[in-house]
């Protein structure tokens, strides 16, 4: 029953996060993007980490239609990412790349600690804290590239779609 108030508690937490993330200045666009695209790369990682039962999730919502945790899924992991992107937008690459570490080291210890406390998370087959900080990092950074690509591309177009456009008077025919 724990568990259940736990997950509660973390969902209620991850909404109204979403309430910061959309507040913050700068491209909405960009961090519905990124939160949509985390959640993508996140399901084609988990994936297979929780077929393989790598990594666990005994008490979870839906978890008839689910074997992995949605609520660290489709909402803390990707509220996790945009916020990274929203601290690293006008950084320099250097410093975004260990920046990463600011993120997935704290939720790699929380979910240690789930892990270890509650019957949230579980570990197996070797699976351990250090996996979870490489993994998430890694997501975290292809992320951080994908945006960088779309603002790389969007940034080429913009000038052209600048351009005064031709306008052509009506032709009558009579």
């Amino acid at each position: 029953m724990k568990e259940r108030k736990l997950l509660h508690i973390i969902t209620a937490i991850g909404i109204a996060g979403w309430a910061l993330l959309f507040r913050r200045k700068g491209d909405f666009k960009d961090w519905f993007l990124i939160y949509l695209f985390k959640t993508l790369v996140s399901t084609l990682i988990d994936s297979p980490v929780t077929k393989a039962k790598y990594v666990q999730y005994p008490n979870r919502y839906f978890s008839k239609l689910f074997d992995s945790n949605i609520v660290f899924l489709y909402i803390l992991f990707p509220l996790s990412c945009v916020m990274y992107n929203q601290l690293t937008y006008k950084m320099k690459p250097m410093k975004t790349i260990f920046s990463v570490f600011l993120f997935s080291v704290p939720m790699a210890l929380i979910e240690n600690i789930l892990e270890k406390n509650t019957n949230l998370v579980e570990y197996r087959k070797g699976w351990n804290g250090y996996y979870t900080v490489a993994v998430l990092s890694v997501t975290f950074w292809i992320v951080r590239l994908f945006i960088e690509g779309i603002r790389f591309i969007e940034k080429k177009r913009k000038p052209a779609d600048d351009t005064p456009k031709q306008e052509f008077s009506r032709v009558e025919f009579y």
